[in-house]
């Protein structure tokens, strides 16, 4: 079955990866109030002989779009020399949503589980690729699965008719299932979220539409998931939150197919902006607010003060 595997999902780079210990998703708690904005904290490591961006961000649990947003210098596959400092932008605004269930940002390629408890585990995701995209909507989990079969969708298929393959109606759960050990089934039809036997395309666009996830990551997040649990699937390239008076704002490249949107561009930005500030006095740094329009290294940025 190693024949059909590779054409089943389209990745970047079938790079062979250092085995490493991935780093546990850390559990945030929020304020009753919904005043908690920002979780977590960048930090920066430093790289040992044959890493690359690509190992680091699997034992940080980064996505590698993410990884390479804020280490804009370094190759994605470049060896790095020993002692390269590499940044670990380990920071999130969340989400301006009800924290509720699952939400997925799709140009962020980052899933949140908010649960009953008050609390907050975030993950790097793999998303569709272009034309792919998973439908923006609200549904829910209807089931989940560990050990899946999985029946290859028809556009799966064709596509590799294409390549000369024909896949099997069924696959069987195995080391060559695209759907890895473990499986989220939603309510919109074919669209899962599931484990991948392909780790280098978290933090890409490499799928047919279905989110994947980190082996570890699945692992986490499996048990705590039960059929009902809400699922939220937006389009932000900018989110904006207060952190006690300050004003925070991280962006992030627009999908393709929704690039000439207006939320995808500055006067996107600004709307959220204007929407986080509301009727609160404030001052912006709006020198700074064009330039992460530019740059979008996906970090939370100051910009800006609740004026008393």
């Amino acid at each position: 079955m190693k024949k059909y595997t590779i054409h089943i999902i389209t990745v970047v780079s079938m790079l062979l990866i250092a085995t490493c210990q991935q780093a546990s998703a850390e559990t945030f708690s929020i304020a009753s109030n919904n005043s908690t904005a920002i979780i977590g904290a960048p930090t920066s490591v430093t790289a040992d002989a044959g890493d690359t961006l690509i190992t680091i961000a699997q034992h940080y649990d980064i996505g590698l779009n993410a990884i390479a947003a804020a280490n804009p210098d370094i190759a994605v596959t470049a060896q790095l020399q020993p002692g390269t400092q590499v940044e670990i932008p380990g920071a999130h605004i969340l989400p301006p949503l009800p924290h509720n269930g699952i939400v997925i940002n799709l140009p962020e390629m980052r899933m949140y589980y908010y649960s009953a408890a008050g609390t907050v585990r975030t993950y790097p995701i793999g998303i569709g690729r272009v034309g792919k995209t998973i439908p923006l909507t609200r549904t829910a989990v209807v089931r989940k699965a560990e050990n899946p079969s999985w029946i290859p969708p028809e556009d799966i298929r064709a596509f590799n008719r294409e390549q000369g393959v024909v896949l099997p109606k069924v696959m069987p759960a195995g080391p060559d299932n695209p759907l890895g050990p473990m499986a989220i089934y939603l309510k919109i039809p074919t669209y899962l979220i599931h484990s991948t036997i392909f780790p280098d395309s978290v933090g890409r666009r490499a799928s047919f539409g279905c989110i994947r996830m980190h082996e570890a990551d699945i692992k986490d997040f499996f048990p705590a998931v039960t059929p009902g649990t809400a699922v939220t699937i937006v389009d932000m390239p900018s989110k904006v939150g207060w952190q006690d008076n300050n004003l925070f704002l991280e962006t992030y490249v627009p999908l393709e197919e929704h690039s000439n949107e207006y939320y995808a561009g500055y006067e996107g930005i600004v709307s959220a902006i204007q929407s986080a500030a509301g009727n609160t006095l404030t001052f912006v740094d709006w020198q700074a607010v064009s330039e992460l329009a530019d740059t979008r290294d996906g970090k939370p940025h100051d910009i800006g003060f609740k004026i008393s």
